[in-house]
């Protein structure tokens, strides 16, 4: 396996893992790439250094104003979001991409919804200018 250092169209950084380069090219052809934090599917491997102090990074997290946060942390975090965007938003499941587009087409009352989409519906829902956005959400165990 290979770790690369990927970035997407609007600059989001994160790390992906793949048996191969030609796995990775091949995964971002066919759009199965998203930013994690935007869904963007515009992605490339990143520039990086061969190597960082860890000081040296500690001072540039300060910098830029990063919270530093364990994985404990982000979980927990991630977990309360999940918990409000639950509250919050109508779970429509597999017919994600169909209910976006008949709300956002005036064809349904407009609602906070969530669910699940496949990669050919996200792709769909993009062309169309449907706006959603993906999040990771984490289950309560």
């Amino acid at each position: 396996m290979i770790k690369y250092d990927l970035k997407c169209g609007i600059s989001h950084s994160f790390e992906g893992w793949f048996s191969n380069s030609s796995d990775f090219e091949d995964q971002v052809k066919e759009g199965l790439v998203s930013c994690p934090i935007c869904g963007d599917l515009n992605i490339e491997r990143a520039i990086v250094a061969p190597a960082i102090k860890k000081s040296a990074l500690k001072k540039d997290l300060k910098k830029r104003n990063v919270p530093n946060l364990n994985e404990l942390e982000l979980k927990t975090k991630i977990r309360s979001l999940t918990r409000e965007i639950e509250k919050q938003t109508v779970d429509v499941g597999d017919n994600f991409a169909e209910e976006a587009t008949m709300i956002y087409n005036g064809k349904k009352k407009s609602k906070p919804i969530r669910g699940t989409a496949t990669k050919q519906e996200e792709k769909k829902l993009k062309k169309e200018g449907v706006p959603f956005i993906k999040l990771p959400l984490i289950k309560d165990n």
